[in-house]
């Protein structure tokens, strides 16, 4: 044999090898695709043959046939399967890459056709919620028209005529809101707030409603451990409002409604975790709708049938900001026994944000007798109140409307005349920012360095950034908590009680 003769034997029988593992590789491709169904005996038989080509290497190799014409057909048959079976495997690869396209196809055209038959649903929904306070608007026009009609009459419809212009006006401004959400266009800022207020609010707002149909309505805060917090307090306020408005509406008379806030476990630093639960007794849901309760003009019956107003936006707009907000809303609801909706939410400490600020402030009580404070803020209220605090510490009290004002009042003032500033951060005129920032400019050292607290319900970290940017000392959060203020307030003062 010669060594062409060998050399040929030798690639073509370890092509050929290398032919059997790629078709036993292909061929488990082609059993766990949806393009064969006729079983492994038909697919073996190529691999049989593969095999009878293999061994007549062997048996050619071994008489040792020394003509090369043979081992010549032998390789090229070799390299023959070998590009049959890399074209198989191209093939193969783009009909695959072809189907996961059709699939993600059919999947958004099933989504936009679930979304098209949902807006249908929608617009039959708002059409006929519109179209029923507008009959009522029309026909008590009507009635107050009348020659007849007397001044009692004339009112009864007027307020009847103010109801439904109010459905009106909630019914686009739901669709106004999801639309604004769904664009990404409302953000969730954050303000100080204090969660027994906002809990007493809602039990103020609701008890009225509550008390129309009987409905035994309670509410426990008592598991709320810090409750001074920063977080946006329209979109929680509006989370709460819906809930605790889908559970009047949808408790018959005579039922149950109850809210419970809690405070859970945190593992977040300066952040609480609180859990809202809002529970009725009222009609409950079926799974279905369950499921799909946070889907956009998602209703468990039209509004013609169900006797409740409503286009299936509310639960959306809810789930969006509760999303905004970084947290979680769950529902557990049974058909005709009642719903309750659990909301997480993790809100960020007051007490944390003031930590920052006055971690090396003093724990011992000051005297501040004979301290004078220049109060900087626009809201009279406001300057009102806090005033009355400074003064029961031992305060004097001056005020200024705005942050110009403030300024002028400093500037014109003998150095050393104010002892500290307490300065709001948005006013007209001039804001709180600005104001620090020129203050920090005059030309007498004394007066230039006045210590100033930042005192505002912006309560960003990128405001606190801000502030402090602008030269203030110390931050404290509105509603005030009198005891941080006077801590905070202490660590300007040397002189202990």
């Amino acid at each position: 044999m010669t060594e062409l003769s060998s050399a040929l034997i030798y690639l073509g029988s370890a092509l050929m090898l290398l032919n059997i593992v790629r078709y036993i590789l292909l061929e488990r491709v082609v059993l766990r695709s949806n393009y064969w169904d006729k079983g492994r005996g038909p697919l073996h038989i190529p691999l049989a043959l593969l095999v009878l080509f293999l061994l007549g290497y062997l048996a050619v190799g071994y008489v040792g046939i020394f003509d090369n014409v043979v081992p010549s057909i032998l390789f090229g048959g070799s390299l023959f399967v070998f590009l049959i079976l890399s074209l198989m495997k191209i093939i193969l690869k783009k009909v695959e890459e072809g189907e996961e396209r059709i699939g993600a196809v059919h999947k958004d055209l099933n989504a936009e056709k679930k979304e098209h038959e949902a807006k249908s649903a929608f617009l039959s929904n708002i059409g006929h919620d519109i179209r029923t306070p507008m009959n009522e608007i029309m026909g008590c026009v009507a009635l107050c028209k009348k020659e007849d009609a007397t001044l009692p009459e004339i009112r009864e419809n007027a307020a009847k005529i103010e109801r439904s212009c109010q459905h009106l006006l909630s019914l686009v401004n739901d669709v106004l809101e999801m639309s604004r959400l769904e664009s990404g266009k409302i953000e969730t800022e954050e303000s100080a707030l204090d969660l027994r207020e906002m809990v007493a609010g809602w039990q103020e707002t609701f008890a009225p409603q509550m008390q129309e149909k009987n409905i035994d309505f309670t509410v426990d805060c008592s598991g709320v451990k810090d409750p001074l917090v920063l977080c946006s307090r329209q979109g929680f306020n509006r989370v709460v409002m819906n809930l605790l408005s889908n559970a009047c509406k949808f408790t018959p008379d005579g039922g149950a409604v109850s809210l419970r806030l809690s405070e859970m476990p945190s593992e977040r630093v300066g952040f609480g975790l609180y859990e809202l639960r809002v529970k009725d007794n009222g009609i409950g849901m079926t799974e279905s709708l369950a499921s799909r309760l946070f889907d956009a003009f998602e209703m468990e019956r039209s509004s013609s049938l169900s006797g409740v107003q409503g286009v299936g936006l509310g639960m959306a707009i809810t789930k969006r900001i509760v999303d905004q907000m970084d947290g979680k809303i769950q529902v557990q609801s049974q058909s005709g026994k009642g719903t309750e909706f659990v909301v997480t939410v993790p809100m960020r400490l007051q007490s944390a944000m003031q930590t920052q600020w006055n971690a090396d402030l003093p724990n011992c009580p000051v005297n501040f007798a004979g301290k004078r404070v220049l109060l900087v803020e626009d809201m009279a209220v406001n300057r009102e109140v806090t005033g009355l605090i400074l003064k029961n510490m031992g305060f004097e009290v001056e005020f200024a409307a705005n942050g110009e004002e403030g300024v002028y009042k400093l500037s014109s003032a003998h150095p050393g005349y104010y002892d500290i500033v307490l300065m709001d951060i948005q006013m007209p005129v001039m804001d709180g920012y600005e104001a620090t920032r020129r203050i920090r400019r005059l030309g007498n050292v004394e007066q230039a360095y006045v210590p100033i607290v930042a005192m505002t319900a912006n309560a960003f970290s990128a405001d606190i950034e801000k502030a402090m940017e602008a030269g203030m000392n110390a931050y404290v959060a509105k509603p005030i908590d009198v005891a941080v203020l006077e801590k905070t307030l202490a660590g300007f003062f040397g002189k202990k009680v």
